[in-house]
């Protein structure tokens, strides 16, 4: 019996032999799958946080974009407010100087009827004028020698100049005091602004 003992502790050994490596390779299969599938998922997480951070920065970027585009429309709005109330400004001392008539307003209503009178055709006219202007225009006629003309002379709201028009209301020749600084303003803000702020 002792031969068939040590054939079966052979043969038993064997066994377990095989089956220590076996149950090895399982392990080593186990560990590497395992590893294998924690790799994987340390990279998805990385993956995913990357994503994540990526769409936090670009968040971060659009939400900065959005800030830094409204204060440039804030400080366009400022400065457009603050360039139109220097605007304003400098049309309300105009029309200030204007309506104080520290100029020849005799001079300046001569003028302003001469150049309606040639606009005009030869007809008919009613001329609309400042109450202050009234008596003045009245001489302005008289030495132009257009009394025949002229049918009315009428008070109208403006701050001084002449509105001239054909009795039959066809034609018709704004140079008041407001309209005339309004086409002055029109060709010269440009160059004001530019002087002004540099644009």
């Amino acid at each position: 019996m002792g031969a068939e003992e040590t054939t079966f502790e052979r043969v038993s050994k064997a066994i377990l032999d095989r089956a220590r490596a076996e149950a090895e390779e399982i392990l080593e299969k186990a560990r590497k799958e395992a590893e294998e599938i924690i790799n994987k998922a340390k990279l998805r997480r990385r993956q995913e946080q990357e994503k994540e951070e990526a769409k936090i920065v670009n968040d971060a970027k659009r939400r900065a974009r959005a800030t830094i585009v409204k204060a440039i429309l804030k400080v366009r709005r400022e400065r457009s407010e603050i360039k139109k109330k220097i605007i304003d400004n400098i049309v309300g001392k105009v029309k200030e100087h204007l309506e104080k008539r520290d100029f020849n307003v005799s001079e300046s209503l001569r003028k302003l009827l001469r150049e309606a009178l040639e606009t005009l055709p030869q007809t008919e006219l009613v001329i609309y004028v400042n109450r202050a202007d009234i008596d003045t225009v009245k001489k302005i006629i008289k030495e132009m020698k257009i009394e025949d003309r002229v049918k009315d002379i009428r008070e109208t709201n403006i701050i001084g100049g002449v509105i001239v028009e054909t009795v039959d209301g066809k034609f018709r020749v704004d140079n008041s005091y407001e309209t005339r600084l309004e086409m002055v303003l029109s060709r010269t803000l440009p160059e004001i602004s530019k002087e002004l702020f540099g644009e």
